[in-house]
C-alpha cells in the first residue's frame, strides 16, 4: 500500500511557501526606508542569523519528539503544564492574527491586475476602504483553500508545492529583471539619515514577522510518511530559514536598482510593482509580478491555515481547549470543526479590513517570539535531562547554541514587551496583549483539572526517549 503522506520536499515546500508572502511586495520597501538599502540587507541578515540557532532547535525537537502540536507539546515535554499553554495559547493568537492579514492581500493584488475591481463601495473602517468585488474576490480564494484543507492533506500539499514553484520563478524574473532594468546610481541612501544602528534594529523587528514559516513543519509532522527520515526534516527547517533570508537579500538588491528606497515608499500599497511599472512603463513585467506575489500569498494562507487548524486540534486533545475542537471529519479525518472557526475568524477579518488588523500584526510578531522562546527554553533543559535521547537531527554547537537561541528570543521578547525600547509595542497593541493574557487565565483557570495528554506520532523505543 502507498503511503500517502507528506515527504520532505512537501515539508520544505510547506514551510518555504509560509514564509515568502506577501512581505517581499509590501514590506520590503518599508524595511528599506526604515534602514536604508544596505541598512535593509543587513538587517536581514542579522535577523536569519538571529533565527538560524532558533530554526537548529525547531530542527532537533522536531526529528527527536514524536508528538502532535508542536511547540506546545514539546515545552510541556521539557517545562510542563503552564509553560506549554503560555506556549500554544499565544501561538494560536498569531496564527488567527495572520489568517485574515493575508486574505486581504489576495484583493489587493487582484484589484493591481483587474482594477475594475475597486468599485462599489461599500463601507470605510480607519481610513481602510471596502470594496464589494475584492471582498467577494477574498471569500472565493479563502472558501477554496478551506475546501481543500478539508478534503485532506494531500489536495493541500499538491497544490503548496505547484504554488511555491510558481512562485520561486517569478522571484527569479523579478530578481533578474529589477538589476537588468535598473540603475547602481538608485541604491542611495545606503543607511538611514540618523540612528543607523536603532533603524537597523527598528527593520529587523519587522523583519522576525515574514521569517516565520518554519514553524509549520513541527505542527504537521504527524501527517509525515511513515519512512521519513526525521532528519531530513530538521535540515529542512534550517534550509527553509537560510533561503528565505538569501532570497529576501536579493530582492532588496533588485528593488534597490529599480528606484531609491525614499521613493519607492510612497508609491501606493503594492510598493514594488508600482515601482516597476513607473521604471519600465510597462505593465508586462509588473504583471508577471503580481502573478508571483499573489501565489505567495495562497501559499502562506494555505501554509498557514494547515498547521494552524493543527495546532488548535492538539491543543484541544491536550485538554487546553473545549473537546469540540478536536473533531475529525468522519471521512476525511481532517480538523473540520477547528477549519470551520478559523475560516469564521478570516472571514470576521476581511469584513473589518487592513486598518483594524494592522496593531495585531505586531502582536502576531510577539506571539511568535514566545514560541521561539518556550522551544529554546525546552531544548536546554532537554539536553540537560535526557543527554542520551534520540537525537536523528542534532543542533550544531550542542546545548551551547541552544543558549544562544534563548539568548536571541528571549532578548528581542524582553525588548518589544518593556515600554520604551526602540521596538516596544504600542497603547493598542499593550491593549491587546493583556486583554489576550486575561482571556488565557481564564482559560487555564477554568480547564486546569482537565488531564493533559499529548498523542504521540511514533514512540522510538531507544535509550533516553521521553514516552
Amino acid at each position: 500500500m502507498k503511503d500517502k503522506g507528506m515527504s520532505t520536499k512537501d515539508f520544505f515546500g510547506l514551510a518555504f511557501g509560509s514564509m515568502i508572502g506577501i512581505g517581499w511586495v509590501i514590506s520590503i520597501p518599508a524595511w528599506m526606508s526604515t534602514a536604508g538599502s544596505v541598512g535593509a540587507i543587513i538587517a536581514v541578515a542579522l535577523t536569519m542569523c538571529m533565527i538560524i540557532p532558533i530554526g537548529f532547535v525547531y530542527g532537533e525537537l522536531t526529528a527527536s519528539l514524536k508528538v502532535s502540536g508542536g511547540e506546545f507539546a514539546y515545552t510541556f515535554k521539557a517545562l510542563g503544564k503552564l509553560p506549554a499553554f503560555i506556549c500554544g495559547w499565544f501561538l494560536i493568537l498569531g496564527y488567527l492574527i495572520i489568517l485574515p492579514w493575508v486574505a486581504i492581500s489576495i484583493s489587493l493584488l487582484a484589484s493591481y491586475v483587474f482594477p475594475a475591481l475597486n468599485s462599489i463601495p461599500l463601507y470605510t473602517v480607519f481610513t481602510y476602504q471596502v470594496y464589494l468585488p475584492q471582498l467577494i474576490v477574498s471569500l472565493i480564494v479563502v472558501g477554496t483553500i478551506v475546501y481543500m484543507n478539508w478534503k485532506g492533506t494531500k489536495q493541500s500539499t499538491i497544490f503548496q508545492n505547484t504554488a511555491t514553484l510558481m512562485m520561486i520563478l517569478t522571484f527569479i524574473v523579478f530578481i533578474v529583471g529589477g538589476i537588468f532594468i535598473g540603475d547602481a546610481n538608485n541604491i542611495s541612501p545606503l543607511f538611514a539619515s540618523k540612528g543607523e544602528v536603532s533603524s537597523i534594529v527598528l527593520a529587523m523587528s519587522a523583519i522576525l514577522f515574514f521569517m516565520n514559516g518554519f514553524d509549520t513543519i513541527p505542527k504537521t509532522v504527524d501527517e509525515a510518511k511513515s519512512k521519513i527520515n526525521y532528519s531530513n526534516l530538521g535540515k529542512a527547517i534550517v534550509g527553509t530559514i537560510l533561503l528565505g533570508g538569501v532570497l529576501y537579500i536579493l530582492i532588496i538588491i533588485a528593488s534597490s536598482f529599480i528606484m531609491p528606497a525614499n521613493q519607492i515608499g510612497g508609491l501606493g500599497t503594492l510598493p514594488l510593482i508600482n515601482a516597476l511599472e513607473v521604471t519600465t512603463g510597462s505593465k508586462i513585467l509588473p504583471y508577471i509580478v503580481s502573478f508571483g506575489a499573489l501565489m505567495g500569498v495562497i501559499t502562506t494562507f494555505n501554509g498557514f491555515l494547515l498547521a494552524g487548524s493543527r495546532l488548535i486540534s492538539s491543543f484541544s486533545k491536550a485538554g487546553f481547549l473545549p473537546d469540540i475542537f478536536s473533531k475529525s471529519h468522519p471521512k476525511y479525518k481532517t480538523p473540520h470543526v477547528t477549519l470551520l472557526f478559523m475560516t469564521i475568524v478570516t472571514i470576521l477579518g476581511i469584513l473589518l479590513g487592513s486598518g483594524v488588523l494592522l496593531p495585531f500584526i505586531i502582536m502576531g510578531g510577539i506571539s511568535f517570539l514566545i514560541a521561539w522562546f518556550c522551544m529554546a527554553l525546552s531544548s536546554v533543559k532537554l539536553r540537560k535531562t535526557h543527554p542520551n535521547m534520540d537525537r536523528p537531527y542534532k543542533i550544531p554547537g550542542g546545548t551551547r547554541m541552544a543558549y544562544i537561541a534563548t539568548l536571541f528570543s528571549g532578548l528581542f521578547l524582553v525588548l518589544m514587551i518593556i515600554p520604551g525600547t526602540p521596538i516596544s509595542m504600542g497603547k493598542i497593541e499593550y491593549i491587546l496583549f493583556i486583554s489576550w493574557m486575561f482571556l488565557g487565565v481564564l482559560l487555564y483557570t477554568f480547564r486546569q483539572k482537565k488531564e493533559v495528554v499529548l498523542h504521540t506520532t511514533i514512540i522510538r523505543k531507544e535509550d533516553g526517549a521521553i514516552e
